[in-house]
Order: C-alpha cells, then sequence, then structure tokens
C-alpha cells in the first residue's frame, strides 16, 4: 500500500471526507477515517462522492408505481448485475458477506432497496447501486418479483432424474444449505419459539412480509443481530427482542436456523 505524501493529494482525501460527512447520515460519517489516509481511502472517498446523492424525499413512492407490470426480462438484466455479490440464483455470497434474497416476500425486498436509497439502512456496498437513478421503482418491483419467484433446492437432483445435461447443471447450481453451526438445536427452538416465531413464521421460513430466517447464511445473521443491537440498524419491532438473549442463546438459536433445511 502505498503512503500518500504530497499536498495535493492529502487535501484531495480531506475534501472528499468532508464531503462525505456532511452529505452521509452520522452512522455512516462516522466510519470514515481520520487517520493519516492512504490511497485505499482516498479511492473509497472519490468513489463515495461520484456516487453518493442526496437521500431521496418521497419515502413512499416506491411503492407507489401507478401502471406499473411485471417485466420479466428487464428483471432478469438486473439481477446479472446483483448476481455479482448476491449470486445468479440469489443464493448469496461469500459466506455470508452478501445475503440470499431468494425465496423473500418481493414487498420485503422493495422495501429494503428503499431504505438503502433513503440511506435509512446503511450499506456503503449498495450506495452506487440504490439510486432512483440507477434503480428506480419499476425496476426494483421487477427485481423482487423475480427474487421471491426462485426457489433454491436443498439437494442435488436424483442421478435417476430424467433430466438433460444443461437441466442437471441449472438445477445443481440452485442447490444451497446453511451448514451447520455447533449449538444445542432444540434449545434454539424453544428460543426461536418465544422470541422469534410470532413475526418470522413457525419455522423461521418467514410470513407475509417479514423475511425468513431458516435458510439464511449464518454469519449473515450474526452481523445483522450485532447492527440491531448496536443501532446501526433501526426497526421497531426488534426493539427488546435481543435484550435478555447472550451468546450462548444465539449459537444455540443459530443452530435450530441452520437445521431448517435439512
Amino acid at each position: 500500500m502505498i503512503a500518500l505524501t504530497s499536498r495535493a493529494a492529502a487535501g484531495a482525501y480531506e475534501d472528499a471526507r468532508a464531503y462525505l460527512a456532511q452529505r452521509l447520515p452520522r452512522n455512516v460519517a462516522k466510519h470514515v477515517p481520520t487517520t493519516r489516509p492512504d490511497l485505499l481511502f482516498l479511492g473509497i472517498g472519490l468513489l463515495l462522492t461520484c456516487c453518493v446523492g442526496p437521500p431521496a424525499s418521497a419515502p413512499e413512492k416506491a411503492q407507489q408505481t401507478p401502471g406499473w407490470t411485471y417485466d420479466a426480462e428487464n428483471a432478469r438484466d438486473i439481477l446479472e448485475t446483483c448476481a455479482t455479490c448476491h449470486g445468479r440464483n440469489g443464493e448469496g455470497g461469500k459466506d455470508g458477506a452478501y445475503p440470499r434474497l431468494a425465496g423473500f416476500d418481493e414487498r420485503y425486498i422493495v422495501r429494503q432497496l428503499r431504505a438503502f436509497q433513503t440511506r435509512e439502512r446503511v450499506n456503503i456496498p449498495m450506495f452506487p447501486y440504490a439510486t432512483e437513478r440507477e434503480l428506480p421503482p419499476e425496476d426494483a418491483r421487477d427485481v423482487a418479483r423475480l427474487l421471491s419467484q426462485i426457489e433454491l433446492r436443498t439437494e442435488m437432483p436424483s442421478p435417476k432424474a430424467d433430466m438433460s445435461a444443461l437441466e442437471r447443471l441449472l438445477a445443481a447450481q440452485a442447490v444451497f444449505r446453511v451448514p451447520r453451526v455447533d449449538g444445542d438445536v432444540e434449545r434454539g427452538a424453544e428460543i426461536y419459539e418465544a422470541e422469534c416465531s410470532d413475526c418470522h413464521g413457525e419455522e423461521g421460513w418467514g410470513e407475509d412480509d417479514v423475511p425468513p430466517l431458516a435458510g439464511q447464511h449464518t454469519n449473515y445473521l450474526r452481523r445483522q443481530i450485532r447492527y440491531f443491537r448496536s443501532g446501526e440498524r433501526i426497526n421497531d419491532d426488534m426493539d427488546g427482542v435481543l435484550d435478555g438473549l447472550d451468546e450462548n442463546d444465539l449459537e444455540d438459536l443459530f443452530a435450530y436456523l441452520a437445521s431448517r433445511d435439512d
């Protein structure tokens, strides 16, 4: 890594950092580094300077798309961009660095995309994509509809199945199972029933527009719980839910959720 030594480069960094501090929500701006910059941080600052616009002004607009008709071809084109991180079948990637989206209720997906646009939910990698210019309401609804229709297999197709080689390959690519987690599955089931089932469904597969927890990457769930607890991610329905759970409780809960797609 090359250290910045020129006054011009350092000055450009400071200008970018000051700009970001003014334009981004406080919970994002606080992560902008204040120590002596290097080229990596300068690149991040300048990238965000180009990509981040002001929050959208009409939170309800994404839900109101008069005359919208689902465009499957457009949805597939958009998913090609999403697939870089979230997988070609919406299965997520990098061991939970990017969450599974396949099978989620389309209303939930649209709502989260809108939250990224308005900066209500902060995720820096999403900033260049979740803008009204890059992803207008009609596009958001198209890709959300497509993702909601994707069913991921939990097992490889039978060798005896009457399938062509291409069909078998595509089916194999749509197989996704959450790895087992060390923990007490039975105790995790009790915790889930007491703390989570009212909203997320009887066995964790979601209910209405509340997302599933079963079938989701465990590392992603760990990270979101950390964000809820720190206040980096806000959801009124989660207030107080996690207060009585320690790390052992959470690992048992994750062990139960990971067992749901067995």
